[in-house]
């Protein structure tokens, strides 16, 4: 019997790829989150959303609009609860268990 191999891609893959074309976007979005922490405000994945839709930070390329979207920021605040702890509040998604390889 042949053994299988399973490649296993993190599913919040496409908020990792965003980070990486878009660091200053990103730090904004966490900052955005932490600010509100600070005040004692609960975080919310889409004010940090649509603060950095309105930053100026997010480059368009000729003729075409800023693309954000709401499954994009859903994602974020995954990535932003497993990389650093930031409690955003996410509904239960079968990617919340997945364990990812370091």
């Amino acid at each position: 019997m042949a053994e299988q191999l399973a490649l296993r891609v993190d599913p919040l893959q496409d908020a990792l790829s965003w980070r990486d074309s878009n660091p200053e976007a990103f730090d904004y979005f966490v900052m955005v989150a932490r600010q509100d922490i600070v005040r004692g405000f609960q975080p919310s994945a889409d004010f940090c959303g649509h603060m950095v839709r309105r930053s100026g930070l997010l480059t368009r390329k000729k003729g075409e609009a800023v693309v954000f979207n709401d499954h994009l920021t859903s994602n974020l605040a995954r990535l932003c609860k497993r990389e650093l702890g930031i409690p955003f509040n996410t509904r239960d998604a079968a990617v919340d268990r997945w364990e990812v390889a370091s």
